[in-house]
Protein backbone atom coordinates (compact mmCIF):
# COMPACT_ATOMS: atom_id res chain seq x y z
CA UNK A 1 0.00 0.00 0.00
CA UNK A 2 2.80 2.33 0.78
CA UNK A 3 4.15 1.87 -3.16
CA UNK A 4 0.64 2.96 -4.47
CA UNK A 5 0.28 6.17 -1.57
CA UNK A 6 3.79 7.15 -2.79
CA UNK A 7 2.24 7.52 -6.50
CA UNK A 8 -0.43 9.25 -5.64
CA UNK A 9 1.78 11.84 -3.56
CA UNK A 10 4.37 12.33 -6.20
CA UNK A 11 1.67 12.44 -9.38
CA UNK A 12 0.30 15.60 -7.30
CA UNK A 13 3.38 16.99 -6.03
CA UNK A 14 4.12 17.28 -9.77
CA UNK A 15 0.74 18.36 -10.22
CA UNK A 16 -0.32 15.94 -12.51
CA UNK A 17 -3.44 14.19 -13.07
CA UNK A 18 -4.16 10.29 -12.80
CA UNK A 19 -4.99 11.31 -17.04
CA UNK A 20 -1.93 12.94 -17.40
CA UNK A 21 0.32 10.43 -15.47
CA UNK A 22 -1.21 7.87 -18.17
CA UNK A 23 -0.78 9.59 -21.02
CA UNK A 24 3.28 10.14 -20.32
CA UNK A 25 3.35 6.50 -19.35
CA UNK A 26 1.20 5.19 -22.29
CA UNK A 27 -0.96 3.50 -19.76
CA UNK A 28 -4.88 4.05 -18.62
CA UNK A 29 -6.20 6.32 -16.37
CA UNK A 30 -7.44 3.00 -14.40
CA UNK A 31 -4.45 1.17 -14.22
CA UNK A 32 -3.11 4.56 -12.54
CA UNK A 33 -5.71 4.24 -10.22
CA UNK A 34 -5.22 0.52 -9.45
CA UNK A 35 -1.70 1.34 -8.55
CA UNK A 36 -2.44 3.99 -6.42
CA UNK A 37 -5.13 1.83 -4.40
CA UNK A 38 -2.53 -0.57 -4.04
CA UNK A 39 -4.81 -3.20 -5.81
CA UNK A 40 -1.98 -3.43 -9.05
CA UNK A 41 1.86 -2.97 -8.97
CA UNK A 42 3.98 -1.34 -11.30
CA UNK A 43 6.89 -3.18 -13.52
CA UNK A 44 10.33 -2.59 -13.19
CA UNK A 45 9.78 -0.84 -16.49
CA UNK A 46 7.22 1.62 -15.19
CA UNK A 47 9.01 2.20 -12.09
CA UNK A 48 11.81 3.27 -13.93
CA UNK A 49 10.03 5.61 -15.61
CA UNK A 50 8.02 7.17 -12.94
CA UNK A 51 11.37 7.38 -11.19
CA UNK A 52 12.35 9.76 -14.32
CA UNK A 53 8.50 11.63 -14.37
CA UNK A 54 9.05 12.03 -10.86
CA UNK A 55 12.65 13.09 -10.83
CA UNK A 56 13.52 10.95 -8.00
CA UNK A 57 14.93 7.13 -7.74
CA UNK A 58 12.94 4.04 -7.85
CA UNK A 59 13.68 3.40 -4.41
CA UNK A 60 11.71 6.43 -3.23
CA UNK A 61 8.80 5.12 -4.92
CA UNK A 62 8.47 2.04 -3.24
CA UNK A 63 9.10 3.22 0.15
CA UNK A 64 10.24 0.46 1.87
CA UNK A 65 11.57 -2.89 0.54
CA UNK A 66 9.68 -5.69 0.27
CA UNK A 67 10.35 -8.79 2.07
CA UNK A 68 10.87 -12.05 0.04
CA UNK A 69 10.09 -15.30 1.54
CA UNK A 70 11.64 -17.97 -1.42
CA UNK A 71 15.58 -17.79 0.51
CA UNK A 72 16.34 -18.51 4.09
CA UNK A 73 19.19 -16.64 5.89
CA UNK A 74 21.54 -18.01 8.73
CA UNK A 75 24.19 -16.37 10.92
CA UNK A 76 27.57 -17.35 10.38
CA UNK A 77 29.25 -15.08 13.04
CA UNK A 78 29.29 -11.71 14.18
CA UNK A 79 30.22 -10.38 10.43
CA UNK A 80 28.64 -12.78 8.19
CA UNK A 81 25.33 -14.44 7.14
CA UNK A 82 24.56 -17.51 4.74
CA UNK A 83 23.11 -17.11 2.10
CA UNK A 84 21.70 -20.35 -0.07
CA UNK A 85 22.85 -21.37 -3.78
CA UNK A 86 19.73 -21.31 -5.45
CA UNK A 87 19.93 -23.48 -8.57
CA UNK A 88 22.16 -21.81 -11.95
CA UNK A 89 21.64 -18.78 -14.24
CA UNK A 90 22.50 -19.17 -18.01
CA UNK A 91 24.66 -16.67 -19.01
CA UNK A 92 23.47 -16.92 -22.16
CA UNK A 93 19.54 -17.43 -22.78
CA UNK A 94 18.69 -21.41 -23.09
CA UNK A 95 19.02 -23.01 -19.64
CA UNK A 96 15.59 -23.46 -17.20
CA UNK A 97 16.36 -21.50 -13.94
CA UNK A 98 15.83 -23.95 -11.00
CA UNK A 99 15.46 -22.01 -7.45
CA UNK A 100 16.22 -25.29 -5.81
CA UNK A 101 18.94 -24.63 -3.06
CA UNK A 102 22.50 -26.66 -3.75
CA UNK A 103 24.08 -25.13 -0.66
CA UNK A 104 24.92 -22.10 1.54
CA UNK A 105 27.39 -19.22 1.17
CA UNK A 106 28.95 -16.47 3.42
CA UNK A 107 28.15 -12.71 2.57
CA UNK A 108 28.97 -9.74 4.46
CA UNK A 109 26.08 -8.49 6.85
CA UNK A 110 26.55 -5.00 5.92
CA UNK A 111 26.55 -5.86 2.27
CA UNK A 112 22.82 -8.48 3.07
CA UNK A 113 20.97 -5.32 4.23
CA UNK A 114 18.31 -3.93 2.83
CA UNK A 115 17.04 -6.14 0.50
CA UNK A 116 17.02 -10.03 0.21
CA UNK A 117 19.98 -11.27 -1.58
CA UNK A 118 20.86 -15.24 -2.52
CA UNK A 119 23.50 -17.21 -4.82
CA UNK A 120 23.18 -17.80 -8.44
CA UNK A 121 25.66 -19.81 -10.39
CA UNK A 122 26.50 -18.77 -13.46
CA UNK A 123 27.22 -21.20 -16.99
CA UNK A 124 27.85 -19.84 -20.18
CA UNK A 125 30.83 -17.23 -21.35
CA UNK A 126 28.68 -14.44 -22.34
CA UNK A 127 29.35 -12.22 -19.54
CA UNK A 128 33.36 -13.24 -19.32
CA UNK A 129 34.73 -9.74 -20.89
CA UNK A 130 33.73 -8.39 -17.61
CA UNK A 131 34.96 -11.17 -15.19
CA UNK A 132 31.50 -13.49 -14.86
CA UNK A 133 32.77 -16.53 -16.04
CA UNK A 134 31.89 -19.91 -16.24
CA UNK A 135 31.01 -21.60 -12.53
CA UNK A 136 31.14 -18.24 -10.65
CA UNK A 137 28.31 -17.13 -8.02
CA UNK A 138 26.87 -14.09 -8.34
CA UNK A 139 24.90 -12.57 -5.20
CA UNK A 140 21.88 -11.05 -6.62
CA UNK A 141 20.22 -8.74 -4.54
CA UNK A 142 16.43 -7.63 -5.04
CA UNK A 143 16.79 -3.98 -5.60
CA UNK A 144 15.77 -1.69 -8.44
CA UNK A 145 18.17 -1.92 -11.37
CA UNK A 146 19.07 1.02 -13.15
CA UNK A 147 20.64 1.50 -16.59
CA UNK A 148 23.39 0.17 -17.35
CA UNK A 149 23.86 -2.29 -14.57
CA UNK A 150 24.23 -5.83 -14.14
CA UNK A 151 21.35 -8.06 -13.49
CA UNK A 152 19.75 -11.48 -13.73
CA UNK A 153 16.66 -11.31 -15.66
CA UNK A 154 13.94 -14.19 -15.94
CA UNK A 155 13.17 -14.57 -19.89
CA UNK A 156 10.68 -16.72 -21.74
CA UNK A 157 8.80 -17.86 -18.85
CA UNK A 158 11.38 -19.70 -17.54
CA UNK A 159 14.89 -19.40 -18.16
CA UNK A 160 17.09 -16.84 -16.20
CA UNK A 161 20.19 -14.78 -17.76
CA UNK A 162 22.98 -12.61 -16.49
CA UNK A 163 23.18 -9.73 -18.94
CA UNK A 164 23.81 -5.91 -18.41
CA UNK A 165 20.78 -4.02 -18.83
CA UNK A 166 19.82 -0.78 -21.33
CA UNK A 167 17.12 0.85 -21.01
CA UNK A 168 15.73 2.28 -24.21
CA UNK A 169 12.08 4.09 -24.44
CA UNK A 170 9.67 0.88 -24.39
CA UNK A 171 12.69 -1.44 -24.97
CA UNK A 172 15.30 -3.66 -22.39
CA UNK A 173 18.24 -4.68 -23.84
CA UNK A 174 19.76 -7.52 -22.56
CA UNK A 175 23.42 -6.65 -23.44
CA UNK A 176 26.30 -9.35 -22.99
CA UNK A 177 29.71 -8.87 -22.61
CA UNK A 178 31.61 -11.17 -23.85
CA UNK A 179 34.70 -11.81 -26.21
CA UNK A 180 32.52 -14.43 -28.12
CA UNK A 181 31.13 -12.73 -30.75
CA UNK A 182 28.49 -15.36 -31.21
CA UNK A 183 27.03 -13.77 -28.04
CA UNK A 184 23.77 -11.48 -29.56
CA UNK A 185 21.90 -8.74 -27.18
CA UNK A 186 18.07 -9.95 -26.53
CA UNK A 187 15.78 -6.84 -27.02
CA UNK A 188 12.72 -6.95 -24.86
CA UNK A 189 9.69 -5.03 -24.66
CA UNK A 190 7.54 -3.71 -22.36
CA UNK A 191 5.25 -6.31 -22.79
CA UNK A 192 7.15 -8.86 -22.12
CA UNK A 193 7.30 -7.87 -18.39
CA UNK A 194 3.38 -6.50 -18.06
CA UNK A 195 2.66 -10.11 -19.70
CA UNK A 196 4.99 -11.95 -17.04
CA UNK A 197 7.02 -13.17 -19.71
CA UNK A 198 10.25 -11.34 -18.08
CA UNK A 199 11.47 -10.30 -15.14
CA UNK A 200 14.21 -8.42 -13.84
CA UNK A 201 15.03 -10.20 -10.63
CA UNK A 202 17.58 -7.87 -9.32
CA UNK A 203 20.86 -6.67 -9.53
CA UNK A 204 24.59 -8.52 -9.56
CA UNK A 205 25.91 -7.41 -6.37
CA UNK A 206 29.04 -9.52 -6.08
CA UNK A 207 30.70 -12.36 -8.32
CA UNK A 208 32.98 -15.32 -5.91
CA UNK A 209 35.13 -17.54 -7.76
CA UNK A 210 36.22 -19.56 -4.09
CA UNK A 211 34.49 -22.90 -3.46
CA UNK A 212 36.18 -23.68 -0.56
CA UNK A 213 33.40 -21.63 1.82
CA UNK A 214 30.18 -23.36 0.15
CA UNK A 215 28.73 -24.25 3.63
CA UNK A 216 26.10 -27.22 3.52
CA UNK A 217 23.28 -26.33 5.94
Amino acid sequence: MELGKNIRRLRKLNNLTQQSLANQLNRSKTLIALWEKGERDPSSIDLKRLSEIFNVRADDIIGSIPSFSNTETYELNDDQVLKPILGTVKAGYNLYCEENIEGYKPVDKNKAKGAECFWLRVIGNSMNAIGIVEGALVLVKKVIVENNQIAVVRVNGDEATVKQIIFNNDAVILQPLSTDPSNKPLILKREDFDNNHAEIIGKVVEVSFNPNDLVDK
